[in-house]
């Protein structure tokens, strides 16, 4: 696994966990705040996101495809931007992503885990 690679999957890690906790600490207090919160910066941050990447992909920029009446200089400048605002984006990703995976969580244990239990305790 290359450097870059392990360091990313670390701080994805690192950012679930200190997520997790702050969300299970609203859990115990009996606060919806937690939830409230949490859903709202999911939504800014997804349009942050949106806003600075122009879009979810990859900025697949071939500079035959820009208006022909830019010179080459423009043509470079605009693509080096697009190549600088995607890496940025990416960057709100690595808190956008063990959000919405807490977020995730809780919705799976609020909606299905005691739906398959009770399925499950109805067998015997």
């Amino acid at each position: 696994m290359k450097k870059s690679t392990l360091r990313i999957l670390l701080l994805l890690i690192l950012n679930f966990v200190i997520l997790f906790a702050v969300y299970q600490v609203f859990l115990r207090l009996g606060s919806m705040l937690g939830m409230i919160l949490y859903l709202i910066a999911a939504a800014v941050l997804t349009v942050a996101y949106y806003i600075i990447n122009r879009g979810f992909g990859k900025p697949d920029i071939d500079p035959d495809t820009l208006p022909a009446d830019w010179n080459p200089q423009k043509k470079c400048a605009y693509i080096e931007e697009r190549k600088a605002a995607h890496a940025k984006a990416k960057k709100l990703l690595y808190w956008l992503l063990p959000l919405i995976l807490v977020i995730g969580i809780d919705f799976i244990d609020l909606f299905l885990l005691d739906g398959i239990k009770d399925s499950l305790s109805s067998l015997r």
